[in-house]
Order: C-alpha cells, then sequence, then structure tokens
C-alpha cells in the first residue's frame, strides 16, 4: 500500500469521527431538543466544513481507484450544488464521477476501496447485478458518517460509476446556493467537467468570472 493512501486512510477515519459528532449535535442539540435554524453566517460555513470533509475524503477514495481526471458531466454533478432531496427543509451535497480502468484490474480495485472506507470505519455492503455480457459490482455505504448514501459501481467492461450523497443538514437549500454561486449560470464554465483527485478543492464561485471555460478549437 502507498504512503498516499496510506494517510489518506489515517485522514478518513478522523473525518468519520468528527462528522459522527457534528451530526449528533446537529440533529439532538446540547439538551436533546430540536435545533433551530442557522443564520446565513452558520449555514455558510457549516456547509464549507460539510464540503471540504467530503470531498477529500472522496477524493482519497477517487484516488485509489485512478489518480489522473475523472469525468464530472454536468455542473449539477460536480458536488458543490445543495439540493434538498430528502432532506425535508434542509440540504446535502451530492456528486458524481465516472471512469475506464483496465477490466482486469476491477478485482483487485473493488477490494481497496472496501479496504479504504472499512479502514475508515465504515460498514460496506456489496451488491452484483447482471446475468448477461455486462455485469456489475457495488460496494455501498448507507447512512454512515459523511453520507447517506455512498456507492462505487465496478462494470465488467472497465467503467466505474461513483455517487456520493451527503448526510442532511439544516438549512435552506436555496439560500447557500445563492451565497455560493448569486445568480451566474454554472454551465457556463464555473465548474470543472473534469477533475483529477489531486486537483485544488473550492468553495463557491465569482459570478462573471468563470474559471473552467472550454479550450478553444484549433483554427484550422
Amino acid at each position: 500500500m502507498s504512503s498516499g493512501v496510506a494517510r489518506a486512510r489515517r485522514g478518513a477515519k478522523a473525518v468519520l469521527a468528527a462528522t459522527v459528532l457534528l451530526a449528533v449535535s446537529i440533529l439532538t442539540g446540547c439538551g436533546g431538543g430540536p435545533v433551530a435554524q442557522p443564520t446565513s453566517d452558520e449555514l455558510y460555513v457549516q456547509a464549507e466544513e460539510v464540503y471540504f470533509e467530503y470531498r477529500e475524503f472522496v477524493n482519497g477514495l477517487l484516488a485509489v481507484i485512478h489518480d489522473g481526471p475523472w469525468e464530472v458531466g454536468e455542473s449539477g454533478a460536480y458536488g458543490m450544488v445543495p439540493s434538498s432531496t430528502g432532506c425535508g427543509d434542509g440540504w446535502n451535497f451530492g456528486l458524481t464521477r465516472s471512469t475506464t480502468v483496465d477490466p482486469a484490474e476491477q478485482d483487485r480495485l473493488r477490494q481497496e476501496v472496501a479496504d479504504y472506507l472499512t479502514d475508515a470505519g465504515y460498514e460496506v455492503e456489496g451488491m452484483d447485478l447482471g446475468s448477461g455480457e455486462v455485469t456489475s459490482s457495488d460496494v455501498i455505504v448507507r447512512e454512515q458518517g459523511l453520507f447517506s448514501l455512498l456507492t462505487v459501481t465496478f462494470v465488467n467492461n472497465g467503467n466505474i460509476l461513483v455517487l456520493a450523497d451527503t448526510a442532511c443538514h439544516p438549512g435552506d437549500h436555496l439560500e447557500l446556493g445563492d451565497m455560493l454561486f448569486g445568480d451566474a449560470r454554472l454551465a457556463e464554465g464555473y465548474l470543472p467537467q473534469r477533475e483529477s483527485p489531486s486537483d485544488p478543492l473550492f468553495f463557491g464561485i465569482t459570478p462573471g468570472d468563470p474559471q473552467f471555460l472550454p479550450s478553444p478549437s484549433p483554427t484550422p
């Protein structure tokens, strides 16, 4: 096991422990009663903390599989857009990543992903689907620590899909989205369409200053 993966696993354990304590305090409050909705400042600070914790953990997982660029797709799949889906009056973050590896490496990589998660304190489920030429095998974490759901799907043609939804947190997802993005159209180059696990993380954008515009086509 490389020193980088070992460091990622040690960091992941610390993140999980801190997240469990944070989740308990959010859900119960000091006296065990309901928690008031956060102010705008509190909402932003909490969201920033949640974002960096879950992104750093997921990037460590991605690096176990492939340390080069992963496909992101549309802006909503990047992992920074708050959603209320499944969270009632609260919010969460969710991301999607995909890549392709040598199919012969998938059994080893699937085990390394499971080890990364269990070493961090997560309980892991497995699921195999398909009986024809195309089959898939999932590594799954449900409602633990940082995540409401985390799935890593290995398709026997070499494709790998990672889906990660964080736990829910109190606050208005629309207010949070406005603080992060203003009235910017995210599809206009504000979020990457491809990203490596080692690329620097950031939180929020500056409207009018897109940083990820596609490269211009070469002049014939």
